[in-house]
């Protein structure tokens, strides 16, 4: 291997480590009163190493975020291939991003934190942008399949293919919300009736009538 790329590996590798120590804190402790000096130790970097890569706290929560993004993206994009109807892929849409942030709580509370708290009002625009420009992306993979919905006559013309896409979401993360912080009563059972529930009403509320 040569020097350059031993290199490179490094950085990731280094890079990488950063964003682990930092998504642990912020997901434990909240964005706010995590430090650099924290995550610095955490990652057993110094904190000068820290603004090598990251020029602000901010940033790095950013990234934290934008990580999680990308691995869901990955998952909806899976979700969308195959011999599926329109029905099928809209669910295969909801169950993935439910399932993801299922298994990655930690994205999905950081996420959350910044959609609604603190983080959101005190992080510039320029980093707000990053975020939501990603958050309208995946949105798309949602409205893309509705919009097949609308065009092949399941769905009422009038829908908005990017609102009901929006519904969906909103619906999965107030459910989220109740399965990550209160348990949903008796265990996941429960949870997934009640998302299936959710997406079932989703869906048989947008078909058009006969």
């Amino acid at each position: 291997m040569s020097t350059l790329k031993r290199k490179e590996r490094e950085k990731l590798q280094r890079r990488n480590s950063i964003l682990n120590a930092a998504r642990e804190l912020f997901y434990r402790k909240g964005y706010q009163t995590t430090t650099m000096e924290e995550i610095a130790e955490k990652a057993e970097l110094s904190k000068g190493t820290l603004y090598l890569y990251f020029q602000s706290k901010d940033e790095l929560y950013i990234s934290t975020i934008e990580e999680g993004f990308y691995e869901l993206e990955e998952k909806l994009l899976r979700a969308t291939k195959g011999k599926r109807n329109v029905e099928q892929k809209i669910r295969a849409i909801y169950y993935a991003f439910i399932k993801h942030c299922l298994e990655n709580p930690e994205y999905f509370r950081i996420t959350q934190y910044f959609l609604s708290g603190y983080a959101h009002d005190n992080i510039s625009p320029q980093l707000q942008k990053r975020i939501n420009d990603l958050s309208i992306k995946l949105l798309t993979y949602g409205s893309k399949a509705i919009q097949e919905g609308v065009d092949s006559g399941l769905f009422k013309k009038d829908i908005d293919p990017f609102d009901l896409s929006v519904i969906g979401w909103r619906l999965a993360t107030g459910l989220l919300d109740l399965a990550l912080v209160d348990g949903l009563g008796e265990g996941m059972e429960t949870g997934q009736r009640l998302f299936e529930e959710a997406i079932t009403l989703m869906i048989e509320g947008a078909k058009r009538r006969s």
